[in-house]
C-alpha cells in the first residue's frame, strides 16, 4: 500500500465497512503508529481498532470522529472522499454517499481538505440509544424530521423538528432516538483550532 493511494484497489468495489477500513489503517500508516499508539490517542481498544482496520466491525459514528481527531484528518477524508483543490467546497446533494454505521448512518457536509469545523447528516434509527462521547471543542445539533432526546452529562433535553441545541463538546453526550420514527439531525462540531500567531 502506497503512501500516496490510501487503497491497494479501488474503492468503488469495496463495502463501506471495507473502505472505512483501507482508510483507517492507511492514515494510520501515514503517521507511522502503532495500533498501541492510536489506542493511547483515540481512547479505543487495540482489539477494536484491529477489529475495524479488518473490516470486521462496523465504525460508530463517535468511533469516526474519535479516529478523525486522533489521526489528524476530517471526517470525511477518512470515510474516504477525496477534497478537491478549490477555494469553496460545495457539497451536492446527489454527490454524497451515505455511510451506514451501526443504528445510525452518515453525509459529511463538509471540506475534507478541512478539519476544525466538520458537519454531517444523522439519521438515527427508531430505538437509538447512543454511547456517551467526549472530545475537545464545541458541538451543536439541529433537528430536520423526528424528534430526539439529548444527554449532556445526565441533563436531557427534548428536541423536536427546528429544535437546536448548542454545548461544550468535553461534557460526555450522548444522542438518543427514544421513538418509533427515524429522525434526522444536522450536527455541527467546532474543533478547538491551535491559536493564531499574529505577527508585528
Amino acid at each position: 500500500m502506497s503512501i500516496t493511494d490510501p487503497l491497494d484497489t479501488t474503492p468503488d468495489l469495496l463495502d463501506d465497512d471495507q473502505r472505512i477500513a483501507a482508510f483507517i489503517r492507511s492514515y494510520r500508516l501515514r503517521r507511522n503508529l502503532t495500533l498501541a499508539q492510536l489506542s493511547e490517542l483515540s481512547g479505543i481498544s487495540v482489539g477494536h481498532l484491529s477489529r475495524l482496520e479488518n473490516g470486521g466491525r462496523t465504525p460508530t459514528v463517535r468511533l469516526l470522529l474519535q479516529l478523525a481527531r486522533a489521526l489528524g484528518v476530517s471526517l470525511g477524508a477518512l470515510v474516504g472522499e477525496s477534497p478537491e483543490q478549490s477555494t469553496v467546497y460545495v457539497s451536492r446533494s446527489e454527490d454524497r454517499h451515505t455511510i451506514p454505521a451501526g443504528d445510525t448512518s452518515l453525509q459529511t457536509l463538509s471540506d475534507p481538505a478541512l478539519r476544525w469545523l466538520q458537519a454531517v447528516q444523522l439519521n438515527l434509527l427508531p430505538g437509538r440509544l447512543g454511547e456517551p462521547a467526549a472530545h475537545a471543542g464545541e458541538e451543536w445539533v439541529y433537528v430536520l424530521s423526528g424528534a430526539i432526546e439529548v444527554d449532556v452529562n445526565g441533563n436531557i433535553s427534548t428536541l423536536g423538528v427546528g429544535d437546536a441545541i448548542h454545548f461544550r463538546a468535553d461534557i460526555p453526550h450522548a444522542l438518543h432516538n427514544p421513538h418509533d420514527q427515524e429522525a434526522t439531525l444536522l450536527v455541527v462540531n467546532a474543533l478547538e483550532a491551535p491559536a493564531l500567531r499574529l505577527s508585528n
